[in-house]
């Protein structure tokens, strides 16, 4: 087992430790939970051609399943809009009745509307798809901390027999029947946006409102959460030790890290493990951020 080394001189208790998870512990793991995974799974088990779409409306300048929930708030309204306008993409249908009956205002919820929602539906039929059989458990975690993961998956608390009651599935479980997994973007618009442009024509205005308006819906609200689950964040005023692991400290996950911050005593020592370089660098922007007193950056291998 690889011990974590998170104080043990201090003599701090298991109770009094938080360890936020993200998807690089199931990565650490072998578990196939990267977005890319996600993609293969849509190759292998749907229309080759939802893939092509989320690349035509979304990879503007990313990789689209490198980084989805940035590639998401990325959008370009007039792209999408000339996409979806009818007679203009003979060469590249989406197979579904009626979409190309309608004018070019009806066109957008229902071909941008219609690949949003298959996009969602396979994205819940791949979370739900996804094994941690076989794992190895190769950390050592003890039972009776607090976990507050973003993952989907039951690794805590089926590899690691974490108790279920010590960790909140902060996105989503799969343990939780009809539980919601969210995925999204932080990059919310007013919809009334293009009708202060003069220079774009109203049937267009209008149908850049409801680009809009559709990729809204695709908004990450951590407030939401947040608020939901407050009892579980007033309950980390007693821990002296934050552990983060398999986070790539993503701006979207902010406001989850501030809300951890705001409980815990100013003197709480932090770990923020990283694996690449470039998480070593946000891992040290949100120390900054979060002005934390006392905290070290380690390596997750």
């Amino acid at each position: 087992m690889i011990q974590l080394e998170l104080f043990p001189d201090l003599r701090i208790k298991d109770n009094e430790r938080l360890y936020v998870i993200g998807n690089g512990f199931d990565i650490h793991h072998l578990i196939e939970s990267k977005y890319v995974d996600f993609k293969k799974w849509v190759q292998n088990n749907k229309d080759t051609h939802l893939v092509s779409l989320m690349d035509t409306f979304f990879s503007n300048d990313c990789d689209f399943w490198a980084d989805i929930e940035n590639a998401l708030g990325d959008y370009r309204e007039n792209d999408i809009t000339n996409f979806c306008e009818p007679d203009s993409s003979d060469d590249f249908k989406y197979d579904h009745p009626g979409q190309w009956q309608a004018g070019l205002e009806d066109s957008i919820p229902t071909i941008l509307g219609e690949v949003m929602n298959d996009f969602r539906n396979a994205f819940i039929e791949w979370v739900k798809s996804i094994s941690i059989g076989g794992i190895e458990a190769d950390l050592e975690l003890p039972t009776s901390s607090k976990y507050l993961t973003f993952n989907y998956t039951e690794t805590l608390e089926k590899c690691y027999h974490i108790p279920e009651k010590n960790i909140l599935h902060i996105h989503g479980s799969r343990l939780v029947k009809g539980d919601e997994f969210v995925i999204g973007h932080d990059n919310y618009r007013d919809t009334n946006e293009p009708y202060g442009d003069d220079g774009i024509l109203l049937p267009y205005q209008n149908a850049y409102s409801e680009v809009i308006e559709i990729m809204n819906q695709w908004t990450k609200v951590p407030i939401e959460n947040i608020n939901r689950y407050k009892c579980f964040f007033q309950s980390l005023h007693n821990c002296k030790v934050i552990c983060i692991m398999g986070l790539s400290y993503n701006i979207i996950d902010m406001p989850y890290l501030m809300e951890i911050s705001s409980f815990v005593n100013s003197d709480c020592k932090w770990c923020l493990y990283y694996f690449s370089k470039k998480d070593m660098e946000n891992a040290q922007k949100t120390a900054s951020f979060l002005r934390l007193r006392d905290y070290y950056l380690k390596v997750f291998e």
